[in-house]
């Protein structure tokens, strides 16, 4: 039984470090014979580990499947900041196309809003985000640097698929809201006003921001 024990938490301590450490990154998906081959142990300690992991909302299992590594729980001032951020590497991202005088086109981002905007029923959560991400994707895809665009998409997929109830109820709400300013700003952009461009992605964190505040 104290052996059991052991590589119970050997597996757990495995795993959480992966994790903790960002060597595994959310959304990526574990399984118990992958694990077990790699540790050296049965998948019994491991199963138990897993679901240690699942009471802490850490992992999420999926039955027969292994299990998938949740985003971090974040709460009302963890959202903020990331709008906060996002919107710091937005507003930078147009700065530097406004230098380099590139010209966007706005068809493709218009093709996601209209998509976005046949998505706003209430069990239509995760293909609106789907479709958004698009769109986010082809907005930034003028960017040089890699890196930025990964910390910002991670940053964003991190607000979308949050645990936390109230955040969750906040993007739904606000889907709407979404539609209204990124169509705004693929016009602006395709247009060359980046100083309207930036603004609209003030107001939209602001909107966003201030619904959560407001408890929409």
């Amino acid at each position: 039984m104290v052996k059991a024990k052991n590589l119970e938490t050997q597996a757990y301590q495995y795993i959480k470090n992966k994790i903790t450490s960002r060597q595994w990154l959310p959304q990526t998906h574990i399984t118990e014979l992958d694990l077990s081959k790699e540790l050296g142990i049965s998948r019994t300690p491991i199963r138990r580990a897993f679901i240690r992991l699942q009471e802490e909302n850490i992992l999420r299992i999926i039955p027969h499947k292994g299990a998938t590594i949740q985003e971090p729980l974040i709460d009302n001032k963890g959202f903020q900041d990331r709008l906060g951020f996002m919107e710091l590497m937005l507003n930078d991202y147009l700065h530097q196309m406004q230098i380099r005088e590139v010209s966007f086109t706005k068809e493709d981002l218009l093709d996601y809003v209209e998509k976005m905007s046949s998505l706003t029923g209430r069990n239509q959560g995760d293909e609106f985000y789907e479709a958004e991400i698009y769109y986010w994707q082809e907005f930034i895809r003028h960017a040089k640097n890699s890196y930025n665009v990964s910390v910002l998409m991670d940053t964003f997929r991190s607000l979308n698929q949050q645990d936390n109830k109230e955040i969750q109820a906040v993007l739904l709400e606000c889907r709407k809201i979404k539609i209204r300013h990124l169509k705004r700003l693929a016009e602006y952009v395709a247009d060359s006003k980046y100083a309207y461009a930036r603004k609209e992605v003030r107001i939209l964190m602001n909107q966003l921001s201030l619904a959560l505040l407001q408890g929409v």
